[in-house]
């Protein structure tokens, strides 16, 4: 069994759920802390507008003050006071707040805002009642105003201190504020992982299903290695990346199916066409063995035996052949340059002697046409379809035609036309077949192997060509090989 931390799956599975947390809590974070500034920037709004009705208040109870007989100005409003002046007015008797501003800084109740003023000596100048004991404030300032805004336990403060000596902390108790904050927080968080566990359900199930091609090929390979070789891969998604590996293993398992069939067949035929050479040298030697024979006994037999030892070497270097070509992919740097002109001129020479004694020409229309092949492969493959129009020729003359050319398309080609009987229709699906016979009786007994015409398509294969044959009995036949413009020169 697969550890979790060797498994594709897994290792997918950690990588997005990292991504997947740094992703939320990337968002979730930063979203708490802009809600949080919001609030607090609310917050300040509302302390700070407390802060000027508190000083209007100051202000206007300082102006009645000090300038008790002054009619107000066109604007509604008494001369304006310095804060040196205010402070003056606070020491000397407490200042009267309206009733409305008054009731803002009462009370402890949830949100209750509350103000202290003191001077640089540090005397309380004026405090509200619900005033915290441990309020700190901002040091005299000396040139410039000084302020900050801070928030302290659970309350918010706004603090300031003017050169004159004039310091003051206005307040709000914010505890709604920081509960509601955090409300906020464990719904934010329980929001993000929950979208983090679905998250990863997705990506579980996503990887799933990519992984899941993988084990269906892993299982079918397995399948197939024990012996089930037309077991296939079930292909889906054709587009996907493990669609197009799904097809290739499928090419793959299908040669080494045609493999494995092409050597059982070998074995097969091997076997088959074998049996009966042995048969007869092992009948003949038995034959000979039994009593004493005569000179003439004797060499009819080794005759016989010797014939029969030929016509086993012919099959065993035929079928060596075809495995040598079945099992080859491509020429494997084994092509050259080379002229079909030249090769079919070499085969004329070579099997001249076998069509005289049969009454057979062989006549030639060569051109030139070079090529990139097997030199020694191309010549058994125009010796074997020449012979081959050579022995099915049933009469006691005729004529074999040899010619090659290039095509229009840049192809070099190449045929093989007698006008011998023909091949009869219903035999021409099988003629490049193993160990078939038209006519087995008379191909049996001239000692062919019927292993000729398969050889030359092996051969054609492996040069990436292609060999057609045309027949009309009783008119003769034509055989026709042409090389992909690929491999010409």
């Amino acid at each position: 069994m697969t550890s979790p931390f060797q498994s594709i799956r897994w290792r997918l599975q950690v990588w997005h759920g990292l991504l997947l947390l740094l992703v939320v809590a990337g968002f979730c974070a930063p979203g708490y802390q802009i809600a949080l500034e919001n609030q607090l920037q609310r917050i300040d709004k509302d302390v700070s507008q407390m802060e000027r009705r508190l000083f209007r208040s100051l202000m206007e109870s300082a102006k009645g003050s000090l300038y008790p007989g002054t009619p107000e100005t066109r604007d509604g409003d008494r001369p304006m006071i310095s804060l040196g002046q205010l402070l003056e007015y606070l020491r000397e008797k407490p200042a009267a707040l309206s009733a409305d501003v008054a009731a803002l800084f009462q009370g402890h109740d949830p949100g209750y805002a509350y103000f202290s003023i003191r001077n640089s000596h540090d005397e309380v100048l004026l405090t509200s009642p619900n005033a915290p004991e441990d309020l700190t404030f901002l040091p005299p300032a000396k040139s410039e105003h000084l302020e900050d805004t801070r928030t302290i336990d659970r309350r918010r403060e706004i603090r300031r201190s003017s050169p004159s000596g004039f310091r003051i902390v206005v307040g709000r108790d914010i505890s709604q504020d920081l509960d509601a904050a955090k409300r906020f927080a464990w719904i934010q968080a329980a929001t993000c992982l929950g979208l983090w566990v679905l998250g990863l359900g997705g990506g579980w199930w996503l990887s799933g299903r990519a992984i899941r091609p993988i084990q269906t090929i892993s299982k079918t390979a397995t399948r197939i290695a024990e012996g089930n070789l037309k077991d296939r891969i079930d292909i889906t998604d054709t587009d996907s990346e493990l669609g197009q590996l799904s097809k290739v293993l499928n090419n793959t398992f299908d040669r080494l199916h045609d493999a494995f069939e092409r050597q059982r067949q070998f074995t097969a035929d091997a076997s088959h066409e074998l049996r009966t050479p042995i048969t007869i040298l092992l009948s003949e030697t038995q034959r000979v063995l039994k009593r004493d024979r005569t000179p003439e006994e004797y060499r009819e037999t080794l005759q016989t035996c010797n014939h029969t030892g030929q016509r086993m070497r012919h099959l065993v270097e035929a079928l060596l052949m075809l495995a040598r070509q079945e099992t080859t992919q491509g020429l494997n740097g084994h092509a050259e340059t080379c002229d079909l002109a030249g090769v079919l001129e070499d085969t004329r020479v070579h099997l001249a002697p076998l069509a005289a004694d049969r009454g057979i020409t062989l006549h030639t229309d060569l051109h030139s046409a070079p090529c990139q092949g097997d030199p020694g492969a191309l010549s058994v493959l125009a010796a074997n379809l020449v012979n081959n129009a050579i022995q099915h020729h049933q009469g006691a003359s005729g004529t074999v035609r040899l010619s090659s050319g290039m095509r229009s398309t840049g192809e070099p080609y190449f045929a093989i036309q007698d006008d011998g009987p023909g091949i009869p229709t219903e035999h021409l699906p099988h003629i490049f077949e193993r160990f078939y016979r038209a006519d087995k009786a008379r191909t049996s007994a001239a000692g062919h192997t019927g292993l000729g015409l398969a050889i030359a398509k092996a051969i054609v294969d492996n040069h990436g060509g292609e060999i057609s044959v045309q027949s009309t009995p009783g008119q003769g036949s034509t055989f026709e090989v042409t090389l992909k413009n690929d491999r010409s020169v």
